[in-house]
């Protein structure tokens, strides 16, 4: 059995115009202090601005034109990683970096036949659980408005909606009985951690992402699976897109030994390295990657390959050399900004090696692919995992 651990404003300054003003006294300053280039981009990004409020036939919307500004500024990099975020999207950023959102603690998909959405799985101890859903039932409506000719994110807003309240749900029964049943509206927390224990002694630890909250429930999971007597240990890392450094670190120092862990570097080429303390876990362990697995994900992998701590199993990596950085704008919007290159203990450039190629190939057919990303996919049947457990008994 898995378990969970856990309208339009117009401003005026100096005669430059609304926000061309407000941006160019902003730059002015940058400029004095940080030594800052593109002074002159920003004033003909303000005589557009004043263009526009002069003499565009219509009326417009100065928040639209602004975050589509400045998404398209960061957008110009060229860089996959890096990104604008409006004040909303930064809001719900927040919730995401956290593994935290407002519902009712449910994973979903729809259903083909009902056009409702099928239950696949309920959050221990969550508003759904305590409600009363389990895993096969499937939502048909909220609050009395249906959802089987809507999509997720109309039926996400109607929930969120009855945020700090109870929301209405009515759901088909896998006997073909309907009920209405009240389900309050939370902020939920998400452990990126699933594991449990698998035959011979191999522990089993699931790792969705390195987000908030992941070395510490990871940890967790090691310490739970040991002391249950696990002889060794999978990390599956498939489809984790990475996360937070301080969560990739934190991983790291107590599973190895004393040694460097993590190169950084900035654009002047200054670099810092992270390291490891003594203390340490002494098991065979095994890796599981994929495609999908990025930045922190296949950097774990890379990190515990290097020491000769883990055999990588799976299929080849794409590659991330670059972490992030998201800075907070007054107005509430932020950028999400690659402001550092990454290199492996040994010094590799993930990206320039066109990331991981496992120790051990193994892959999923198609049908395979779509039970494990639906979570459908028990690890008797997932050749990836048997593939780790073949190693570990080797």
């Amino acid at each position: 059995m898995k378990k969970t651990l856990g309208g339009r404003r117009a401003w005026t300054w100096a005669g430059c115009g609304f926000l061309g003003g407000v941006l160019l006294a902003g730059i002015v300053g940058l400029t004095a202090f940080g030594g800052f280039r593109g002074l002159g981009a920003a004033a003909r990004f303000g005589t557009v601005l004043r263009m526009i409020d002069r003499d565009f036939v219509a009326d417009y919307d100065l928040e639209a034109v602004t975050d589509g500004a400045l998404a398209g500024a960061v957008e110009s990099l060229d860089d996959r990683w890096s990104y604008y975020m409006t004040a909303e999207e930064y809001e719900d950023y927040q919730d995401y970096s956290a593994n935290r959102y407002q519902g009712i603690g449910v994973t979903i998909q729809k259903d083909e036949e009902t056009g409702g959405f099928l239950v696949i799985a309920v959050n221990r101890d969550g508003p759904a659980q305590r409600a009363g859903i389990v895993p096969g039932d499937i939502l048909l409506a909220v609050d009395g408005t249906d959802v089987t000719q809507e999509d997720t994110d109309f039926l996400r807003s109607l929930i969120q909606a009855d945020y700090g309240r109870d929301a209405l749900i009515t759901i088909l029964r896998e006997d073909g009985s309907r009920e209405d049943v009240a389900v309050s509206c939370e902020v939920i927390y998400t452990s990126p951690v699933e594991y449990e224990m698998l035959a011979d002694g191999v522990g089993y630890i699931a790792v969705s992402n390195f987000r908030e909250g992941a070395s510490g429930d990871a940890i967790a999971a090691v310490e739970a699976l040991l002391a249950e007597g696990a002889q060794s240990l999978i990390f599956d890392v498939r489809n984790d897109p990475g996360g937070q450094l301080t969560e990739l670190i934190a991983l790291l120092d107590y599973l190895l030994p004393e040694g460097d862990v993590f190169i950084r570097a900035d654009k002047n080429g200054h670099q810092t390295v992270e390291t490891s303390d003594a203390a340490c876990v002494e098991v065979p362990m095994a890796v599981i990657v994929n495609g999908d697995s990025y930045s922190a994900a296949e950097f774990f992998a890379a990190a515990l390959r290097e020491y000769g701590w883990a055999t990588v199993v799976g299929e080849p990596t794409t590659g991330k050399s670059r972490s992030q950085v998201t800075i907070a704008l007054p107005d509430g919007s932020a950028v999400h900004l690659s402001k550092y290159s990454y290199l492996t203990p040994n010094g590799v450039d993930l990206y320039a090696a066109g990331g991981i190629v496992p120790d051990v190939a193994a892959e999923l057919t198609e049908e395979e692919r779509m039970e494990f990303d639906t979570g459908w996919l028990e690890p008797a049947d997932d050749p990836q995992i048997q593939a780790a457990i073949d190693i570990l008994a080797s």
